[in-house]
């Protein structure tokens, strides 16, 4: 069975998603209700996997239970603190438990996190990953030849920079097996248009549903922090100067969000957004609303073509 998210995007239909980090704890019942409160608001949400560097809750874990909510979940995979026997371990069960979106990313240092003494691992980088992924998935194999005795189902997805990388990186990973693509947080819109124009002149938009990185400002200071301490982060003076100079910073950011949401969305070749925050996911429906993406539509009942071993999936509307 395929995802809601890979039936959407086959059937062109605007994708919204979400962003959650899972607890730093056992309990579940925090993320269960951060979850509850934008089901209705998303068509899946992502389970950051020790973002940052931070020990937390792992992504398979914190999918396994947004899968019991009945919440489609986008299950984070880095290849920082695992090797390659861990990660197809991880792939496997995701799949035997009901978990059909992957997304493939390389991770963060353990040094930047509350472990900075932990050995960091990075025995794959995410190309590496996402063509293993594939190989798991269509081959039927380990990444060492060894067949396996049942393939797992899985979308398989990967995240870009257009702040500071070339198309040509995005075209790598699509190469590699990448199906549906995250990026980074946008602000420079003029930034990202220049971007995804070069991804259309290479019809990368064809081979793989790009929805763009939305993040939602609570307060000034954190435009000047992400301007200053996130690497990869373009954020126009214009952004900040607006925050500052609002009466009420919250619902600024969120009004601010809502506009980009829907910029972003103009772009030919965009197929969705993914909307993140920082320990403001309460926020989240509020930009889904302003933006006018409500109602969200039901899932279509319609058929996805199958992807060769060669290529991403392809659209379908």
């Amino acid at each position: 069975m395929h995802s809601t998210l890979q039936r959407r995007l086959a059937a062109g239909q605007v994708v919204v998603t979400g962003e959650i980090a899972p607890p730093k704890g056992a309990a579940r019942a925090h993320l269960e209700t951060l979850a509850q409160n934008i089901r209705h608001y998303v068509d899946a949400v992502n389970l950051t996997d020790n973002q940052r560097g931070i020990a937390r809750m792992s992504s398979l874990g914190g999918s396994v239970i947004l899968q019991q909510l009945g919440i489609e979940p986008i299950m984070q995979m880095t290849c920082q603190h695992r090797n390659r026997i861990a990660l197809q371990a991880d792939a496997l069960s995701a799949s035997a438990l009901g978990v059909r979106n992957l997304l493939a990313m390389t991770g963060d240092h353990p040094r930047i996190g509350d472990h900075p003494d932990a050995k960091n691992v990075l025995d794959l980088n995410s190309f590496q990953l996402i063509r293993m992924l594939r190989t798991l998935r269509d081959q039927a194999t380990f990444q060492s030849g060894t067949p396996l005795k049942e393939a797992p189902r899985f979308f398989i997805g990967s995240v870009a920079n257009p702040n500071v990388e070339r198309a040509a990186r995005l075209e790598k990973k699509i190469e590699a097996g990448a199906e549906f693509v995250q990026t980074q947080l946008i602000f420079d819109v003029n930034r990202f248009r220049h971007w995804m124009a070069d991804v259309r002149a290479a019809g990368l938009h064809q081979q793989a549903y790009i929805l763009a990185g939305v993040m939602i400002l609570r307060r000034p200071q954190s435009a000047v922090y992400l301007r200053d301490h996130l690497p990869g982060t373009l954020m126009p003076d214009a952004v900040i100067e607006r925050m500052q100079r609002a009466a009420d910073s919250e619902a600024e950011g969120i009004a601010l969000a809502a506009e980009l949401v829907n910029e972003l969305l103009s772009i030919e070749g965009v197929a969705g957004v993914h909307i993140m925050s920082v320990d403001w996911t309460r926020a989240i429906p509020r930009v889904v609303e302003q933006a006018g993406l409500l109602p969200r539509p039901p899932a279509p009942a319609v058929e996805v073509e199958e992807v060769g071993s060669e290529g991403a999936a392809k659209h379908q509307s």
